[in-house]
């Protein structure tokens, strides 16, 4: 009888086991706010402006591509230069941008060095969600929106 009780209990602790193994764990896709960080992380401290297009809307990936660095996207587009960057969002500054469930305004608090002086400013960045992933379209408060 003891064995009987020791099998079943095997079987049963087995059988919970290969359960939650089975199930999938959805990986959780960044937030907008997220998304505008990693944007600005991957154009000012990373310096890789390739990797900064992948996080961008088609078109607005085009214009920082025709700019050719990010010395010239940074100084020209969003006249914002800086040699090293801490770049600030949160959830509380994001809300949705003309009303539409696919679109967040994202407030993003940039501060960092250029040259020899501190930089800190606040734009205000639109996001746009294409595919359940967001991606920035433009900086509504920037010289070129």
């Amino acid at each position: 009888m003891k064995l009987r009780n020791t099998w079943a209990a095997a079987l049963t602790v087995m059988g919970a086991l290969l359960l939650t193994g089975c199930w999938e764990q959805k990986i959780q896709e960044p937030e907008a706010h997220e998304r505008a960080i990693d944007y600005f992380e991957l154009l000012y401290n990373e310096r890789d402006i390739e990797a900064a297009a992948k996080l961008a809307t088609e078109e607005h990936r085009q214009l920082i591509m025709r700019y050719g660095s990010v010395a010239s996207v940074g100084r020209y587009l969003y006249n914002m230069d800086f040699d090293h960057v801490e770049v600030n969002a949160d959830r509380q500054g994001v809300t949705l941008f003309n009303e539409q469930a696919n679109t967040a305004r994202v407030q993003v608090s940039l501060g960092g060095v250029s040259g020899s002086r501190r930089v800190e400013t606040i734009r205000d960045v639109l996001m746009v969600r294409e595919g359940g992933k967001w991606y920035l379209a433009r900086i509504l408060d920037g010289p070129m929106n």
